[in-house]
């Protein structure tokens, strides 16, 4: 009981400072974060890049909460705290209270989780859908029980609603079965699972049949190969990896997955399998591939409950030791939050404001409020990138449908939206790019009435700027440049 207590009150406090930190932080939704919420507005069976689950999350919290950056944000907070609280259950079960407690908090230093406890991305409900997919996995398997699989089916399938890589609980899931309960798979109450999940995930495949599989195209493109070896994104990955894990507990993590394949015992070897693979598959993905540091990251669920098992035991045996590995990951999270935290203690250089991660979550306010004073409520806004789309639809006052007309990009989910830009023929536009306007998006208009620049800066530097144009009556006529899927 006093564990669980330790864990509850700690946790709630972690809950408590991040909704504040939300609430008085000067950092602007990310473009992601503003393209799910943009989703939110425009509920279907799928979208372009992503299953659905972030735009319904979305589409709750901001009926609650309305349009606002708590509104957004308060789903990865609450899912965090509740995915502290399932660890700690599922680990006093497998192991001890000790490791449960300390797997139930440990994870709060690691840069990735810390991340997601705050950003709304698709991985915020994924993580959390998978973890559980995984608990009552371990149990299913060692009872057999059908509202065991029944849960492992229903939890699975939310995952796969979530992002695709939920796809991989099933390969781990039978290799965990050959080696340690083979007769299970004689047995229906395994396949009951299957069958729940694969209804669950129907409306996206069903989505995707309508529309020649663009989902299934985009993540091919995403994930194929391109070209011969390349070290720098190998070397990419492996310090994304590091960072994920504050550096010092990635290296406890290498620890536990050796001492797993070594010691054979059945707990470690489990949580083993649902994250070595993940972290050898993207490994290898890198090798020819640029891989995103958290396309592993649902990986280290159970990893994160193998390092604070090596890390228990470390401080059973040498407790100073253990301790002194601890302030590195705190600073990693401190400054995660406000980096200018580097500049007041001297070690800006570090991190200059040009490769500052967080220089992308500045200046959306501002830019939605200098739009908003060029807006009148009819123009058609839009911009060739959908980043910039979706941060205008969240910022400009009124939350304006928004459009991206292509100059060189990539598709994306507003190109499925693009029929209802006919509605705008005549009318004028604000247009908003980070570079000067292209001669391809000059083509639809008759001409430019006024063009201004909005500088963004951050620790003192500029870090970007935003090109804003007026332009009168939209032709309706489009002549795009568009680069793959």
């Amino acid at each position: 009981m006093k564990g669980l207590l330790i864990v509850f009150s700690v946790n709630l406090l972690i809950l408590i400072f991040r909704v504040l930190f939300v609430i008085f932080t000067p950092l602007s939704l990310s473009p992601e974060e503003a393209q799910y919420w943009d989703w939110s507005r425009h509920l279907d069976l799928s979208y372009y890049s992503k299953p659905p689950m972030v735009a319904y999350m979305n589409f709750v919290t901001r009926s609650l909460l309305g349009n606002t950056e708590l509104a957004v944000r308060i789903t990865p907070i609450v899912l965090s705290f509740l995915i502290s609280l399932a660890t700690y259950f599922f680990v006093k079960r497998v192991f001890d209270d000790r490791t449960a407690v300390v797997s139930s908090l440990l994870p709060n230093l690691f840069l990735g989780h810390a991340i997601n406890s705050v950003l709304m991305t698709t991985d915020a409900p994924f993580i959390f859908f998978w973890a559980l997919s995984v608990i009552f996995l371990f149990f299913a398997v060692d009872r057999n029980t059908l509202p065991m699989w029944l849960s492992v089916g229903i939890f699975s399938g939310l995952a796969f609603l979530s992002k695709y890589p939920a796809v991989f609980l099933l390969p781990f899931a039978v290799f965990y079965i050959l080696l340690y309960r083979k007769s299970l798979l004689l047995s229906l109450k395994p396949y009951v699972s299957l069958l729940v999940a694969f209804i669950l995930s129907i409306p996206v495949i069903l989505w995707n049949i309508q529309r020649d599989f663009v989902s299934f195209k985009h993540v091919s493109a995403l994930s194929s190969k391109s070209g011969g070896f390349k070290p720098d994104y190998l070397l990419n990955y492996l310090g994304g990896q590091a960072l994920l894990l504050s550096v010092v507990f990635f290296f406890f993590l290498v620890i536990g997955w050796f001492i797993a394949l070594k010691n054979k015992d059945k707990r470690l070897v489990f949580l083993t399998i649902f994250s070595l693979p993940v972290f050898l598959f993207f490994l290898v993905l890198s090798i020819k591939k640029e891989v995103y540091a958290n396309w592993a990251g649902f990986g280290y669920f159970t990893g994160g409950i193998l390092v604070s098992y090596v890390f228990v035991r470390l401080f059973k045996r040498i407790p100073l030791v253990a301790l002194s590995f601890l302030p590195l990951p705190i600073f990693l999270v401190l400054v995660s939050h406000h980096t200018p935290l580097l500049d007041k203690i001297g070690i800006g250089r570090l991190l200059p404001p040009g490769r500052d991660p967080l220089k992308f979550l500045i200046g959306w306010d501002r830019l939605g409020n200098r739009v908003s004073e060029l807006y009148g409520g009819s123009e058609l806004v839009f911009s060739n990138e959908y980043q910039i789309a979706a941060e205008l639809a969240f910022y400009v006052k009124g939350n304006p449908r928004t459009f991206v007309i292509h100059s060189g990009e990539r598709r994306n989910q507003y190109d499925l939206w693009k029929p209802m830009i006919s509605s705008y023929v005549g009318r004028d536009a604000i247009f908003v790019s980070y570079n000067p306007i292209p001669e391809n998006i000059l083509f639809s208009f008759n001409r430019v009435k006024s063009h201004s620049v909005l500088p963004v800066y951050w620790r003192g530097k500029k870090v970007k700027e935003f090109h804003i144009y007026t332009l009168s009556s939209f032709s309706g006529k489009l002549k795009e440049v568009i680069k793959g899927y």
